[in-house]
């Protein structure tokens, strides 16, 4: 193995992990946008990963991934969508 991927996924993994944890914005994203940091994540390791694979093997991978991960975005998107009903309900019943 190569060590410039490694030490490239020490150092974004740990910068990630930093941002989530000490900024406002980061935050956020960790507690209600949990699926937008894990798509992050996974896509700058996939960019790591295209230092070490070939192209051709890369982009299956890449294509297992995004098409592993559709039902959790759709998920996701849904009971957002459903939260934001709720708040909206919620707001238009107390005017």
């Amino acid at each position: 193995m190569k060590p410039l991927p490694i030490l490239l996924a020490l150092i974004w993994g740990t910068l990630w992990a930093v941002y989530l944890q000490y900024t406002q914005y980061g935050h956020y994203l960790a507690v209600r946008r949990t699926w937008v940091t894990v798509v992050i994540g996974v896509g700058v390791d996939l960019l790591i990963a295209l230092l070490i694979l070939p192209l051709d093997c890369w982009l299956n991978i890449c294509t297992i991934i995004a098409t592993s991960s559709l039902g959790i975005i759709i998920r996701s998107l849904y009971n957002e969508r459903q939260d934001e009903n709720a708040i909206e309900e919620i707001n238009h019943h107390a005017c």
